[in-house]
């Protein structure tokens, strides 16, 4: 029994520590106009919220904006 929870814990411990590995906000720039924007991931963390990052991220480049920098 205490080897699952053990394994539980480490799953879940490692589970977040990976989406923390991962940067957490973009800056998304228009070259013609200037115009700057972002998208950030909810203070969550959960997989849900990178899937909405990255959904936005990828709204912005259809629309013609580039990357401008990542943190």
């Amino acid at each position: 029994m205490r080897l699952f929870i053990l394994l539980a814990v480490s799953f879940f411990f490692f589970g977040c520590a990976s989406f923390e590995a991962e940067h957490s906000r973009t800056l998304l720039m228009d070259r013609k106009t200037g115009e700057m924007k972002d998208c950030t991931v909810s203070l969550a963390r959960s997989k849900a919220a990178y899937e909405k990052y990255e959904e936005c991220i990828r709204a912005y480049e259809e629309q013609g904006y580039t990357v401008w920098s990542q943190y």
